[in-house]
């Protein structure tokens, strides 16, 4: 079952204020799995600002890469996603408290 929080509302709140910065062209909250993700989508010629990333662990979200002990030289980095490049963060704070399917 899932937890009932306000953690899902800051989220989306913190999601729809990091599509607010020029360099993103647009950041959401998803769940995988077990896990919310926010994706924050950069337009194709930008970098993630670094004040983004720290503003998201501040808020305890760290790259997918980084949390789940993935190759790559960017913690967040997905790669390309039509004409932008798009990361991940992972919500340390709830991890692995969803399931998406039960096995019996």
């Amino acid at each position: 079952m899932t937890p009932r929080t306000d953690r899902g509302a800051d989220l989306r709140d913190l999601a729809a204020d990091v599509a607010e910065d020029p360099a993103v062209a647009d950041a959401w909250l998803a769940k995988s799995f077990t896990d919310r993700v926010l994706v924050v989508t950069v337009e194709p010629d930008a970098a993630l600002p670094d004040g983004i990333r720290e503003r998201l662990a501040a808020s305890g979200l760290r790259g997918a890469n980084e949390v789940y002990d993935s190759d790559g030289p960017d913690p967040s980095g997905m790669g390309t996603a039509g004409e932008g490049r798009r990361h991940r963060f992972v919500d340390v704070r709830t991890r692995g408290e969803y399931q998406s399917y039960v096995v019996e």
